[in-house]
């Protein structure tokens, strides 16, 4: 019933979507999203603030009221119009129709590239549903932090100021932790169904972008072509199939710019509103949406929204009122004294990092350049041995100039969490590569271009936006390989001045484009493929995923805990309470159990050390490195002689029965 009920909501979001938009395919879905996105978000604040953020009935009445009264405000005579009354089947329909007629009237070249494309689409969503439907999570953050920290709250019913082992649990906003509990509540506390928010997100930055290069008045394939691109990105299909959170924050990025170049085609303030509810939205999920401030007051700016400033001002006020404070960074403040957490927080992946303006300058300035090395890698295809010898031999040439040029990126380490290499290790190419093969033969082809021949003002602006969140992100905070994730975001900017590079006629291009597109499409296979943490076939000498049970997925990244882990597992009920004197990187998540059905008590707080066991546990887990073990405790086994392929090494974990 309640699978229904989730099938139901989702329709009913699309519904009245539907009734505010321009009748637009893709308007109906995005706007159908954002009504999604809000009303979850919403129903996630009064549920918690009552308590029963763990309660089914409650998610399955709520969610539809939050939402029918966002189609009432955005059904006001402010934004109505003559609108046309057709029905989101009708609209779906005709769309899937007009791009069946369009492939089936392409011919010569058109055909070979786009058969391509579509290809190589198909073959990444198959292994995509594969690794979403059969594979448990096990990116490094949600075992630590962001799914961890919602078995909590599903724990207490409630967001209440709590402090866990990892300091992203009380810290982090906490409007994405409803986005993904509420799927996974409403299939049964099934949690493939955590990864859902991803996959959504990575169809709307496609939707997105064909809308954004519509309202640009793109020509129909070449924007149908470039949107697909997305889709073929090996980032976007890293995080599609995760539970992380970058691609999310990219798909409301892409809203807001389909709405705001929306309302510099027709000037209807609901574009205004919309656009502020998006942003409210974004700013709620993660606080390096901030890098995108200024790429967005550019587009503002630029489109003429400042024109109607009284609407700009108000909407956004409105917006971030109930959706961006209640989300954490104003008990942030209150627990903490700043917006993002502990200064322990701060100063680790934060501006504070880098010391005076003078090191900021100089560290910031490094970074820019580490992040552009990084983006000039064929990604996706390095996981091919023979691609990444030749990787290899490329970047000696950048590794030549550094010397030249004494610029230290490798040796200089004051603004890095993890130093930079010219030659990246294997664990953080395959598990967060960026744009690959998209980069160096479309994106990097187009940019010299754009300076090459005098183009139109808005691909200099988009080319401003894109470097100022470029920028942002070198600048506000310390290199980190793993943040390559966050040029998704950077992508939404970038991607339309493709446009220069692909003609509308593709026989000037017959023979690159067809290649182009093919490397695109095996950059984009070989991510999914052959990445590490979900192999569809044994690779690398490693087994494949299906191969590995439940405990091996979700500890494929520290394979030294696994037994660990699974000796846990065997040893611990299922209805256990377990206190934990763990630290701040050990994984959490694979304690609770595959019915998540034990209680947890972390023991040893982030930064307020080692409590009380509490009377009513069963059981301690604990490192020895927090409580000295005795001749009863039993030892887990952590492999500590491991260190292939381990970043961060596991504890020597004990459990005691109590």
């Amino acid at each position: 019933m309640y699978i229904l009920i989730f099938i139901s909501f989702t329709l009913f979001c699309q519904k009245y979507a539907s009734k505010v938009s321009n009748k637009q395919f893709e308007e109906v879905l995005l706007i159908g999203f954002l009504f999604y996105s809000a009303s979850i978000i919403l129903s996630g604040y009064i549920l918690s603030s009552i308590s029963i953020w763990n309660n089914k009935i409650a998610w399955s009445i709520l969610p539809f009221s939050i939402g029918y009264l966002i189609y009432l405000f955005f059904n006001i005579p402010l934004f109505s119009s003559n609108r046309l009354h057709t029905s989101t089947f009708k609209i779906t329909g005709s769309s899937i129709q007009k791009m069946h007629e369009f492939y089936r009237d392409m011919r010569g070249i058109d055909k070979i590239v786009f058969t391509i494309i579509i290809t190589g689409i198909l073959i990444v969503s198959i292994f995509q549903f594969y690794v979403i439907f059969h594979v448990a999570p096990n990116e490094w953050d949600s075992m630590t932090g962001h799914l961890n920290r919602i078995l909590y709250f599903l724990q207490r019913g409630n967001f209440d100021h709590f402090i866990g082992t990892n300091w992203n649990i009380d810290t982090y906003p906490k409007s994405f932790c409803s986005i993904q509990a509420y799927p996974f509540i409403m299939f049964g506390q099934n949690e493939y169904y955590f990864k859902l928010p991803n996959i959504s997100s990575y169809w709307v930055l496609f939707i997105g972008m064909y809308g954004i290069l519509k309202r640009l008045n793109i020509i129909f394939k070449v924007r149908v072509l470039i949107s697909s691109l997305f889709l073929l990105t090996p980032i976007a299909i890293i995080q599609s199939t995760t539970t992380d959170s970058d691609i999310v924050l990219a798909a409301y990025l892409v809203l807001i710019v389909y709405f705001i170049f929306s309302f510099r085609q027709s000037e209807n303030p609901i574009y205004i509103y919309l656009a502020a509810f998006a942003f409210s939205i974004a700013l709620s999920h993660k606080i390096t949406f901030a890098f995108s401030f200024a790429p967005l007051l550019l587009l503002y700016v630029y489109t003429g929204i400042f024109k109607k400033w009284k609407h700009l001002i108000i909407s956004h006020l409105i917006c971030v009122s109930i959706i961006t404070l209640p989300t954490g960074y104003v008990a942030n403040i209150y627990y903490y004294g700043h917006p993002i957490g502990p200064e322990t927080a701060t100063k680790h992946q934060s501006i504070e990092r880098a010391g005076s303006t003078i090191d900021l300058f100089k560290s910031g300035s490094r970074n820019t350049m580490r992040y552009f090395l990084d983006l000039m890698n064929l990604d996706g295809l390095r996981n091919i041995q023979v691609i990444e010898n030749a990787q290899i031999q490329f970047k000696e040439s950048f590794l030549k100039l550094d010397k030249f040029l004494n610029t230290r990126l490798e040796s200089d380490t004051n603004f890095t969490i993890i130093p930079f290499a010219f030659n990246k290790r294997f664990e953080f190419y395959n598990g967060t590569p960026i744009f690959g093969s998209l980069f160096i033969f479309i994106l990097l082809p187009s940019l010299i271009l754009l300076f090459l021949r005098k183009q139109p003002s808005l691909y200099y602006v988009l080319f401003c936006a894109f470097l100022l969140h470029f920028l942002a992100l070198s600048y506000s905070a310390a290199y980190d390989p793993w943040k390559g994730r966050y040029m998704l975001s950077s992508l939404v900017y970038l991607l339309p001045l493709s446009t220069l590079f692909i003609p509308s006629n593709f026989k000037s291009q017959r023979f690159y484009l067809p290649s182009v597109f093919i490397l695109v499409s095996l950059s984009a296979i070989f991510t999914i493929v052959l990445h590490l943490r979900a192999l569809p076939f044994p690779s690398y000498g490693k087994k494949s995923i299906s191969q590995m049970t439940r405990m091996e997925q979700l500890t494929v990244s520290r394979p030294d805990i696994t037994a660990a882990y699974t000796k846990f597992d065997s040893i611990v009920p299922q209805n256990a309470v377990v206190a934990l004197a763990t630290i701040n990187d050990d994984y959490e998540y694979p304690l609770w159990g595959a019915t998540f059905s034990r209680v947890l008590i972390p023991i040893n707080p982030f930064e307020k050390g080692l409590q009380a066991i509490p009377k009513d546990a069963n059981y301690l887990f604990f490192d020895a490195s927090i409580i000295t073990p005795t001749k009863s405790d039993i030892r887990l086994g952590t492999d500590l002689n491991l260190k292939e392929g381990i970043i961060v090494p596991g504890e020597d974990y004990y459990l005691r029965k109590l």
